[in-house]
């Protein structure tokens, strides 16, 4: 797309009367409902693959694979029933489209750039909130090296909380309201999600990036280029020993510094290209 062109208005006026009457789905008070709805549907899914484990193998015998399965299975049937949810309730009339958009080749070596990138300068923004030893012995039982804790993660979760948070949240906020405070909002939202402040923090400024790039490129494809390289990132971390696990511990602090700081220079190049070469397209 030439640099030359003008770039379009990718939402309707706010104060246009049509849009105050009949707002596209979702707003903020229908955004905080939908919170709730997955929040049932996470607790009622788990409450299912609890019962399915005592009934398959019984409530004193531990199958670490069988319970990976089953959380991705649970997992699975949580968001494709949140996104029917949203569905439903996007106005009635409009066509489904997810924005699977094209984009071009070059696109995607940047945006995975850019991503490991940013992996490494959030590597330590969760610590700044101490972690009990419950929560981590919690969160070393969930993800685990089986493949299907590997499937959840890599593939699983950026297709079906991309087609959510962007294809649908996202979409919908940037037809209610100006281009900074949607992305904003989802990124808030994307980050609530995950149900715990150490993964909150980064998936917030990682869905601030997300949304940047959807908002550019009106295509969730990259978001889910993005989120697939952020998660396999950590899932490699996970074949290291654990008192190496992290670029910091890998490297030693004089050298995860100097590796911050080129960070932040590759990461700022990105955006630029990409700020550059996309004119904002309207949606779609």
């Amino acid at each position: 797309m030439s640099n030359n062109e003008p770039e379009s208005t990718l939402i309707t006026t706010p104060n246009d009367p049509s849009t105050a009457a009949n707002p596209a789905y979702p707003d903020i008070k229908s955004l905080i409902r939908l919170f709730f709805v997955l929040l049932f549907y996470i607790i009622i899914c788990g409450i299912v693959t609890g019962l399915l484990l005592a009934v398959l193998i019984g409530p004193h015998v531990k199958s670490p694979l069988l319970d990976s399965f089953l959380n991705l299975l649970s997992y699975v049937i949580t968001f494709l029933l949140i996104i029917r949810y949203a569905v439903k309730k996007i106005r009635q009339g409009s066509p489904l489209n997810f924005s699977f958009n094209k984009i071009e080749g070059w696109i995607v070596p940047v945006v995975v750039i850019c991503t490991l990138a940013l992996v490494v300068g959030l590597e330590r923004v969760s610590d700044l909130i101490p972690m009990p030893k419950s929560v981590e012995k919690f969160f070393e039982n969930l993800i685990t090296k089986d493949v299907f804790s590997i499937l959840t993660a890599t593939i699983a979760a950026p297709i079906l909380e991309e087609i959510l948070c962007r294809g649908i949240v996202l979409k919908g906020l940037l037809k209610n309201y100006p281009p900074y405070k949607a992305i904003l909002i989802s990124a808030i939202f994307f980050g609530i999600i995950h149900m715990n402040p150490w993964q909150a923090i980064p998936a917030f400024f990682g869905g601030l990036f997300i949304g940047w790039i959807f908002y550019k490129t009106q295509s969730i494809i990259p978001g889910m280029i993005i989120h697939a390289t952020n998660n396999t990132t950590a899932v490699l971390f996970l074949f290291v020993p654990r008192n190496q696990q992290g670029f910091s511990c890998l490297l030693g602090a004089p050298n995860y510094v100097i590796l911050c700081l080129l960070s932040v220079i590759v990461f700022v190049g990105g955006c630029y290209i990409i700020h550059k070469r996309i004119s904002t397209r309207s949606p779609t």
